[in-house]
């Protein structure tokens, strides 16, 4: 063999083995695309999503939307899937812009609600209230704010308004002893202002999705129950407790003892560490010290201190209207002072008391007409109680109910 035929079989034997090796990794090439499916990259996607793998799940539904040929409808609730993946993991922007993308794929898409409160969220958590508060107002109708439509005008909040009427009825909806705390011009206008503030963090709580939160779910459930009931309790119980005169007449004279004045005084007092301190007390007011005068100088009374000694209202017979204990010997000692006089120290609790009584009044029996509203309260009160029980054991009687209440008790069953 020439040298030249030589050449010419290495250079085929060279092609020969190249073609061979094309053929081989060409072939393991599209086995291994074969095996990969879309398909394959959704379940991955799925498997992550389930471990909790928000931020690795959604690179590969990413990455699925690519491979994939999707219906609009598919699409969608893919992108607002990653979206919310995107959320879970912190990252905000990105969920923005999976978001977003959910009404371009399916502009009908059932999906509008939810989107609209996580796109709320999304802004408000990166910064952007004001596009916040304007995509709540586009989602939120001004029917959804407030009932009212016309009143005066307290305060501005984009094109919303919030009205006096608004701000006075539920001033009017606090208990007496928080109402109180708001009494005047200038306490009221604060009310105002908590009032608005409320409303904005309202709102600031709707954009972070807190009408989602399982925990405030199961609160409003929980409150919604209770009105319920209350609501039902109070139409049957309207129904079935009605209060005539003859009635109220009859309570009075069976609980008449209840109703009667009690013997009452009025005093001023000094209040003392200990006895020997009070005995001196009583020693200086002897001598002719100012009662007054020396219960703002060293009294211990905090309440009545400032105003002398002077106790406000009356104190009853058998009563603690003072507050202090040791009923018994108090009242013995001050019913036993005339008008004007000093009482001797008299231990209540860890404390020792100076009492001077300046007024007396005697017992007196009750008259209907002057107790009237109250003997009404009383009646009603009892009334209403009975009543409800005789309700609650009519429900459960008429009803499919098995109690179990050693289960609360703790009890063995019998």
């Amino acid at each position: 063999m020439n040298k030249s035929s030589l050449i010419i079989s290495i250079a085929s034997l060279c092609v020969a083995i190249a073609a061979l090796l094309l053929v081989y990794t060409t072939g393991g090439r599209t086995a291994t695309t074969a095996a990969w499916t879309a398909e394959s990259q959704r379940e991955l996607a799925n498997k992550l999503k389930s471990a909790g793998l928000a931020r690795q799940a959604a690179q590969e539904y990413e990455q699925y939307i690519k491979s994939a040929q999707l219906e609009p409808k598919q699409l969608a609730g893919l992108c607002y899937t990653i979206g919310k993946m995107c959320m879970e993991s912190g990252d905000y922007e990105k969920a923005l812009s999976w978001l977003y993308r959910v009404e371009l794929a399916d502009p009908q898409t059932s999906l509008k609600a939810e989107l609209g409160s996580s796109i709320i969220n999304c802004l408000e958590r990166t910064g952007r209230h004001s596009a916040a508060e304007y995509a709540l107002a586009k989602r939120t109708s001004p029917t959804d704010n407030a009932t009212r439509t016309s009143g005066t005008v307290v305060a501005e909040i984009g094109s919303d308004k919030v009205y006096l009427e608004d701000i006075n009825e539920s001033f009017d909806n606090l208990p007496d002893w928080m109402r109180k705390q708001f009494e005047g011009k200038q306490a009221k206008a604060e009310f105002a202002k908590k009032y608005v503030a409320d409303e904005l963090f309202f709102r600031k709580a709707l954009k972070l999705e807190l009408d989602k939160d399982a925990d405030i779910r199961k609160k409003v459930k929980m409150a919604q129950r209770e009105l319920m009931v209350n609501r039902i309790l109070e139409s049957e119980l309207k129904e079935k407790v009605k209060i005539e005169e003859d009635d109220l007449k009859n309570y009075f004279e069976a609980n008449k003892t209840r109703y009667d004045q009690k013997e009452a005084v009025k005093l001023a007092l000094i209040k003392a560490v200990n006895k020997e301190i009070s005995e001196k007390i009583l020693k200086e007011l002897k001598a002719g010290k100012d009662f007054n005068s020396y219960a703002k100088e060293i009294s211990l009374d905090k309440n009545t201190s400032k105003d002398g000694g002077i106790f406000p209202g009356w104190v009853r017979k058998g009563e603690d209207d003072l507050g202090i204990g040791n009923v018994e010997a108090v009242s013995q000692a001050l019913f036993a002072a005339k008008q004007g006089e000093l009482t001797d120290p008299i231990q209540a609790g860890e404390d020792w008391y100076v009492f001077r009584v300046d007024e007396k009044r005697p017992a007196q029996a009750a008259a209907y007409s002057d107790v009237q509203e109250r003997v009404k309260n009383d009646y009603s009160m009892q009334k209403l109680k009975s009543t409800y029980k005789a309700l609650l054991d009519q429900i459960l009687k008429s009803s499919d109910v098995k109690l179990h209440l050693e289960a609360v008790t703790g009890e063995e069953k019998k």
